[in-house]
């Protein structure tokens, strides 16, 4: 039996739910960004938990169980094609990104908002720039350019690094305008 279809269709289920997960993760951050309530704060710090722990993470474990056992079925190394290393280059750095700098960002915010919210206090800018520090706005804005990136590497599968370079650097370009301006789009009226 041939598990190629099977296989492929893990990935494609697994990078649904990834990009799906990352993209609303970014509308519940964008949520966070525009309002001035606590209450409003502290429920897109939550969905963002639960985008991340019930969509992204199962996302991400899928597009790398089924990428490996792809890479077996298809009889490729993982080091001898430029889009495939960069495929895995950019899948590690996203997976451990994720679930260090912005699983504890997320949390601490969360936890943050949820004991102002217990205490009676109104969202105060200490709480805010937790969320918006420039480390965070980096790594949050920087997912979804990535993923793009990610899956141009595996539609078009360029065999050399200048497209590759240019797709990275592009991505980190957009990263940069939308650090640039989504806060200052997103400015609580």
């Amino acid at each position: 039996m041939d598990l190629y279809p099977f296989l492929k269709l893990a990935h494609i289920i697994g990078f649904i739910l990834l990009g799906g997960g990352l993209l609303a993760v970014w509308v519940s951050e964008f949520q966070a960004y525009r309002t001035n309530e606590i209450g409003v704060f502290a429920e897109s710090s939550r969905y963002t938990a639960i985008f991340y722990d019930f969509l992204v993470v199962p996302g991400a474990i899928t597009v790398a169980m089924s990428g490996f056992f792809l890479v077996r079925n298809l009889g490729l190394g993982f080091f001898e094609e430029p889009w495939l290393i960069t495929m895995w280059g950019l899948f590690l750095f996203e997976f451990i990104e994720g679930n260090t700098i912005t699983r504890f960002q997320f949390q601490k915010t969360l936890r943050r908002s949820k004991k102002a919210m217990e205490e009676g206090k109104s969202l105060t800018m200490d709480v805010r720039e937790d969320a918006r520090s420039l480390v965070n706005q980096i790594v949050h804005f920087l997912d979804l350019p990535m993923i793009v990136v990610i899956i141009y590497c595996g539609t078009v599968r360029p065999d050399s690094w200048p497209p590759i370079l240019t797709a990275i650097s592009m991505a980190l370009l957009v990263t940069a305008l939308l650090v640039y301006f989504i806060p200052r789009l997103a400015r609580v009226r």
